[in-house]
C-alpha cells in the first residue's frame, strides 16, 4: 500500500536527446510547487481470446496499453510550466503559445513510500506534459483562500535508449533508501542519463550523483 506522494522529478530533453535545462524537482518547497495527486492508467493491455477446437485456445495478453497519467500539481512556477508546455519565451519574458508550441520529451520519476516505510519509485522514460486549461476566479472576502492544484495530463511512450530499458515504458523499485542507494542511483541514471548511440563521454554517469541536489531551473 502506497502512502502519500513525496516528490516528482522531471528531466526535459531536446530533440537530439541532450538535456533541456536542469532536472526539475517538485517537493513542496515554498513557491516551487508541490505534488497533490497522481493516477497512471493503461498499464494493462486489453486481452483478446483466440478460439480453436471449440475452446478459448489462446489469450493474447502481451505488452501494455496506452499509458497515460493525470497529475495534480500545486503552485508549479510558471517558468517551469512554460518549459513543460513547450511554449516560446522571448528575451523580455513574454510567453507565446501557438504554431511554435512543441512540448519536449521528458523522463519523470514519482516518489512515494510503502506502509512498511520503504521508498517506492515509479519511472517513465519518455513522456510529454500538457496543461489543458488555465483557470481564474474571483476572491471571496467571506472565505479563506484555498489554492487548487493544476491538472496535468501525461502521455507516455517507450524508451529508445541503447540499454536494457529499450522498448520498456515504465520501471518501478521498492527498497531501502540507505542500503539500496546504488540501485536507486542506477534507477535514476536510466531515466535521466539515458544511453544512446552518440554517447561517447564517460563523465555522463557522474551527473547521476547530483540528481538529488538539482534545483528547479
Amino acid at each position: 500500500m502506497y502512502l502519500g506522494w513525496k516528490r516528482l522529478k522531471i528531466q526535459p530533453f531536446n530533440e537530439d536527446g541532450t538535456k533541456k535545462g536542469d532536472l526539475i524537482i517538485v517537493e513542496g518547497k515554498p513557491h516551487k510547487g508541490g505534488t497533490v495527486t497522481a493516477e497512471i492508467t493503461g498499464l494493462t493491455k486489453d486481452t483478446v481470446k483466440v478460439d480453436a477446437s471449440d475452446i478459448d485456445y489462446y489469450i493474447s495478453r502481451g505488452g501494455v496499453g496506452d499509458i497515460k497519467g493525470t497529475l495534480g500539481i500545486l503552485d508549479l512556477p510558471e517558468e517551469v510550466a512554460d518549459v513543460l508546455s513547450g511554449y516560446r519565451v522571448d528575451a523580455d519574458k513574454i510567453t507565446y503559445a501557438g504554431n511554435s508550441t512543441m512540448p519536449p520529451y521528458c523522463a519523470f520519476e514519482m516518489e512515494t513510500k510503502e506502509d512498511t516505510g520503504e521508498i517506492a519509485l515509479f519511472g517513465f522514460y519518455q513522456a510529454t506534459f500538457a496543461r489543458e486549461k488555465i483557470s481564474l476566479g474571483t476572491l471571496d472576502s467571506n472565505k479563506t483562500f484555498t489554492p487548487e492544484p493544476d491538472s496535468w495530463t501525461v502521455a507516455v511512450g517507450a524508451s529508445t535508449a541503447d540499454d536494457d530499458t529499450n522498448g520498456e515504458s515504465m520501471q518501478k523499485f521498492i527498497g531501502d533508501v540507505t542500503t539500496d542507494a546504488e540501485v536507486i542511483k542506477k534507477f535514476e541514471d536510466q531515466l535521466f542519463n539515458p544511453k544512446n548511440g552518440s554517447d561517447t563521454d564517460p563523465d555522463d554517469k557522474v551527473e547521476t550523483a547530483k540528481v538529488g541536489q538539482a534545483k528547479i531551473a
